[in-house]
């Protein structure tokens, strides 16, 4: 059976970032070798700490092995050499039994909470040339996903219509909005609109949000940096769904399609149960102009992403099986690469063969629009 990864990553390279600083000063952001006697790359963004390049590049390590931290402070020298150059990162699908990925961002899923706009859309745009870039070498086995500088509308439709004409077949959006203008505000029905003209699937990251805190409260911490605050990140994306849902605009907009990313799915089921019971009990809460249940729309428009989440595969009739996307996040530290076909038999216990297809395949091809013909 083939399987296509729907959450991997790429780790941007230096360049995304190289010259900013000349043209924005102390305000862009920098990857910077060495920081306070502490060996390593790292990006360095106004008003946030040091994150280390090394930690986006661990995948098959532990966190509790001190050699972990070894390969850490290598930097970029320490990642697998098929997570910069694209042509060897092949060989590292096949190792995993993957014959494809849709690679979301890394250093610049922080970008997302930039409140300097200007930088933003500048990062985002050389973020984006290095996809197509990076793509090239494989168009139906590297599917690197953009982004969009959301919540600036007019920026972003021109960044997607800019990017799109050049070959970018996804974009990441910010997994929560602005707490003071939600995705439901009919301000952004312009950018829905070009999203749902290009026919690009919109991504929802964990870790994607305007602000570090994803909109959860203070006294839950970050998700990037708390028990309570990673456990309950989900709840974030939660409130994001239910704005999209109830505030109408997959009504208006039937055509859209997200992808819930790296927030698991054991929660889903009793989410969508849950969210169809409460617009039945305050149907105020909603337009009223609704023509389904929210469960449906989910459905029709919505998909959600797995790694090794058994409560999700068990609950998948109640979720729906063409709603669920598997994916290894490599080379991620939460990745299961090398082991992912280990890890799939053991999740997929006593599911049907056509159902696993779904999950590991056919759906993220279809959704996608990839080339199976080309994948051998």
């Amino acid at each position: 059976m083939l399987h296509y990864s729907c959450d991997s990553h790429v780790v941007e390279p230096r360049e995304v970032f190289s010259g900013l600083e000349t043209r924005f000063g102390s305000r862009a952001p920098q990857v910077v070798t060495g920081w306070k006697d502490r060996p390593g790359d790292f990006v360095l963004l106004p008003g946030a700490p040091p994150i280390p390049v090394g930690r986006f590049g661990i995948a098959g390590h532990r966190l509790d092995d001190p050699a972990t931290n070894d390969l850490i402070a290598r930097g970029y020298a320490g990642l697998n050499p098929g997570v910069l150059d694209p042509h060897l990162r092949l060989g590292d699908q096949d190792r995993d039994g993957v014959r494809g990925e849709v690679m979301y961002p890394s250093l610049n899923m922080l970008t997302f909470t930039l409140a300097d706009r200007e930088v933003a859309h500048e990062v985002f745009r050389r973020h984006n040339d290095f996809c197509i870039d990076y793509s090239s070498a494989a168009p139906e086995r590297l599917i690197a996903i953009g982004c969009l500088p959301l919540p600036d509308v007019d920026a972003a439709i021109v960044e997607l219509e800019r990017a799109a004409r050049r070959g970018v077949r996804g974009f990441a959006i910010p997994c929560s909005a602005p707490l003071e203008k939600p995705y439901r505000h009919p301000d952004y029905d312009r950018f829905w609109a070009a999203a749902q003209d290009h026919r690009v699937p919109l991504t929802m990251h964990i870790f994607t949000g305007v602000t570090w805190d994803m909109g959860l409260p203070a006294h839950w911490g970050t998700p990037a940096g708390s028990i309570k605050g990673y456990t309950l990140a989900h709840t974030s994306v939660c409130n994001t769904m239910a704005d999209l849902i109830c505030g109408g605009v997959v009504e208006r907009f039937p055509g859209l399609h997200f992808v819930i990313a790296e927030f698991e799915t054991g929660w889903v089921a009793h989410f969508l149960q849950r969210l169809d019971h409460a617009t039945y009990r305050t149907p105020h809460e909603a337009v009223d102009y609704l023509t389904r249940k929210p469960s449906e729309y989910f459905r029709r428009n919505f998909h959600v992403t797995f790694e090794d989440d058994l409560a999700g595969i068990r609950t998948r009739d109640l979720i729906g099986l063409e709603n669920l996307l598997w994916g290894n996040d490599y080379p991620h530290h939460d990745a299961i690469w090398p082991n992912s076909m280990a890890v799939l038999e053991r999740i997929f216990e006593g599911v049907p063969d056509a159902e696993r297809e779904k999950l590991v395949w056919s759906n993220v091809i279809r959704l996608y629009g990839i080339d199976a013909g080309a994948l051998g």
